[in-house]
């Protein structure tokens, strides 16, 4: 066996080669930093697009306009009767109260009228005492007429009983005929003036034609003279006072531009598409540019129901139309008139002060509530005007 042939010693295997690396992955390039610009752009985009939502459902729930002005009662005052102005009493601009005197008109010759009337009146009563005498006459005359006939008829009677028995003759007789119808006829006559006298004189004491005709003459005669101090219709403000002594004030021609103090009101004009909810009734917050940085509270009163948009050639009489086009027109609008608070509107507001107003329709409280804001950032903002 030692022969035997030794097996071969096995091979050492070879190691077994590395496993294949991969490349390593490329790294990623860093983000790049958001610009700030960016940040602004998107987040004004994003206000605007919310203000833009939200603007349409404020418009018609909570609708505001800046296109407002006070409004009140402009009363142009003119006297009723003609005459030289003598006195002036109130300045431009002055507070007056309803009666005090604004000028007077020079009173002489409707003095004289009503001295004239007054002697009109005197001579109606006496013209009524003579037409009464004249009744009075007529009565007595027709008595008298009465009581001849009376006697005519007794008298005629006996001269045709003495003509019957042959002691007179028939011409006695004819005689007695003649006296009575000529005591008819008196008699007719005397009623007739009487009547004539009764109609002349008409109704007695106070409704006597004659006597009520003077008694107006006189009272329109006083009415003239007391109509020579012209007075303040009610609570206000003469402006724009030109008025001056020795003026010819002409009956009905206004001499003087007076404003009311109580009639106060505001003309808001609202985009026709933010009326759709408006009504009567409505409460309003309103700011006057007069008195920045306060809200005062008000009504909507009246909404109005139509303009005139459509102008007219004044030679030719033909419409005039105007050519403008676009994809977005201009809005219509109209307006609608806003009641103040009488215990919390301010005294000294002006006629054609400007305002700014918003109305709460009651149809979403979120655009009331930021609606509420928003005129209160107005109120302030009006220090800027």
């Amino acid at each position: 066996m030692d022969d035997a042939v030794k097996a071969p010693a096995p091979k050492p295997e070879p190691p077994a080669p590395p496993p294949a690396q991969e490349p390593p992955a490329p790294e990623k390039p860093p983000r790049p930093p958001v610009s700030p610009m960016r940040k602004v752009t998107v987040i004004v985009l994003l206000t605007a697009i919310v203000i833009f939502v939200y603007g349409l459902f404020a418009d018609r729930s909570t609708p505001y306009t800046d296109q407002s002005a006070v409004q009140s009662s402009v009363i142009m005052i003119a006297p009723d009767v003609s005459g030289r102005v003598t006195h002036i009493g109130v300045r431009d601009n002055q507070l007056v109260r309803a009666g005090d005197v604004l000028f007077t008109i020079d009173n002489e010759r409707y003095e004289i009228a009503v001295q004239a009337a007054q002697a009109q009146l005197s001579n109606a009563g006496q013209s009524v005492g003579a037409s009464t005498a004249n009744v009075v006459a007529a009565e007595a005359r027709l008595a008298a007429s009465e009581a001849t006939l009376v006697n005519a008829r007794a008298q005629s009677e006996r001269v045709f009983e003495l003509v019957r028995r042959g002691v007179s003759s028939a011409s006695r007789g004819d005689d007695s005929r003649a006296s009575v119808r000529n005591a008819i006829a008196d008699v007719a006559r005397s009623r007739a003036e009487l009547e004539q006298a009764r109609q002349s004189l008409g109704p007695t004491g106070a409704d006597n034609p004659q006597i009520r005709q003077a008694q107006a003459a006189l009272s329109s005669a006083r009415r003239d003279m007391a109509d020579t101090v012209v007075r303040a219709p009610s609570n206000g403000r003469v402006t724009n006072l030109q008025l001056a002594p020795g003026r010819f004030a002409a009956g009905g021609q206004a001499v003087m531009t007076f404003v009311e103090n109580d009639a106060v009101w505001i003309e808001a004009e609202f985009r026709e598409n933010s009326l759709e909810h408006i009504k009567v009734g409505d409460p309003v917050s309103l700011v006057l540019d007069v008195r920045p940085g306060r809200v005062y509270p008000g009504k909507v009163d009246s909404v109005g129901w139509g303009i005139d948009n459509r102008d007219t050639d004044p030679q030719t009489g033909l419409p005039t139309v105007t050519n403008d086009s676009g994809w977005v027109r201009d809005p219509q609008r109209f307006v609608v008139r806003i009641r103040l608070d009488p215990a919390k509107r301010p005294a000294d507001v002006r006629v054609g002060s400007q305002a700014s107003v918003i109305v709460y329709t009651g149809q979403n409280g979120l655009t009331d509530f930021i609606g509420r804001l928003w005129i209160w950032l107005v109120s302030w903002l009006a220090y800027l005007n």
